[in-house]
């Protein structure tokens, strides 16, 4: 069974991979850029197809944790040889006396078209702004796929509520938050509703000691308002359901919460998917910003065989997690992906860019 959620871990992987090289494809295809191959995976090839027509190599290869989209000549390393051709001499131009005689005279091309114009313009003579379209386009198209899974998560999924599970005492038996039941369910904090946009971590992320919040609460079947205040919670005699002794000493409101499934909407997927996708993209910014300010430890990054473990984990917990993940992921990759770091295309955006205003490559 967990080699079943690896391997669906592994497609999503490859899919999203797919997704971001097929962006780089189409823009390059629209731009009339020469494309040489576009690879599903890495290491030996599996299997191999021609296009008879443009040319171009499309391939399915062994390890499926990667892909690429190879353009005509990516890094320009072509384009050098060429110039250093151009400021060659030859030595019969210099001696023309030592010239010998051709046997036979040169080719026509019968159609008037130079070697160059049949084999298409590399990648770094195109035009700089046709250059950076295509190398944003992939993460463009992981930030469409991510609203589309952002779509479909919200409808499918829904949102998830807090109910009461629990009220804490403190140590001669009085519950700290009394006004609550335990089954209460909390839709509401100071009028703001509980979405997939704001959640109840996010309407109480701030609590001070004294502070009062205002939940709307269903009990019963019936909706009401409660007033709740923030307290220090402490109880050194608490003991938990698996009847170990675990003391209590924090400031919060005293109860312990299960989460309760709201049945999504098309609607609600409509409304949302757009900001969703926008709050996934600006979690994975302040992640990858806690890494320098050193809040969020080096060792919680991790490769593509770290994303497929995580994965399957989290599929083997409950395998509607993966519909949770599909837009994170996706968000992922397109935010990671245009950072400017050497091999991404985030980078190459910024070299080109320079080039553009220099008028001449670095």
């Amino acid at each position: 069974m967990q080699f079943l959620y690896i391997l669906v871990a592994i497609i999503i992987l490859l899919l999203m991979i797919v997704i971001h090289e097929l962006g780089h494809y189409v823009a390059g295809k629209i731009f009339k850029f020469k494309i040489n191959e576009f690879s599903i995976g890495f290491g030996p090839k599996i299997f191999t197809r021609k296009s008879k027509k443009t040319g171009e190599i499309f391939s399915l290869r062994a390890i499926p944790l990667g892909g690429f989209c190879a353009f005509e000549d990516e890094d320009g390393l072509e384009v050098t040889d060429k110039k250093e051709a151009e400021n060659f001499v030859d030595p019969d131009d210099v001696f023309p006396e030592m010239k010998k005689p051709e046997v036979m005279p040169p080719c026509v091309n019968p159609l008037g078209k130079s070697e160059e114009s049949e084999k298409g313009r590399s990648f770094t003579e195109e035009k700089p702004w046709k250059r950076i379209i295509v190398l944003i386009s992939g993460a463009l198209f992981n930030f469409i796929s991510a609203i589309i899974f952002s779509f479909i998560f919200i409808w499918v999924m829904g949102f998830a509520v807090p109910t009461v599970d629990k009220l804490y005492t403190n140590e001669v038996g009085e519950i700290y938050c009394s006004q609550l039941q335990e089954g209460d369910v909390i839709t509401a904090v100071n009028g703001k509703k509980i979405t997939v946009m704001k959640s109840y971590d996010d309407l109480t992320k701030d609590k001070k000691e004294g502070q009062e919040y205002e939940f709307t609460i269903i009990r019963n079947g019936s909706e009401m308002k409660v007033n709740v205040t923030v307290k220090r919670i402490v109880n050194s005699n608490f003991i938990d359901e698996s009847g170990k002794a675990q003391p209590l000493d924090y400031i919060g409101l005293g109860f312990q919460s299960l989460s309760t499934s709201v049945k999504g909407n098309f609607v609600d997927a409509i409304k949302y998917c757009v900001p969703y996708t926008f709050k996934l993209a600006f979690m994975v910014l302040a992640t990858i910003g806690g890494l320098f300010t050193g809040s969020v430890p080096i060792t919680s990054m991790t490769g593509p065989v770290g994303t497929v473990g995580f994965m399957a984990e989290m599929g083997m917990y409950d395998a509607r997690n993966f519909l949770v993940l599909l837009p994170l992921i996706a968000a992922n990759l397109a935010v990671f992906n245009l950072l400017p770091v050497p091999a991404l295309d985030g980078s190459k955006v910024i070299f080109t860019l320079i080039e553009w205003i220099r008028k001449k490559p670095l």
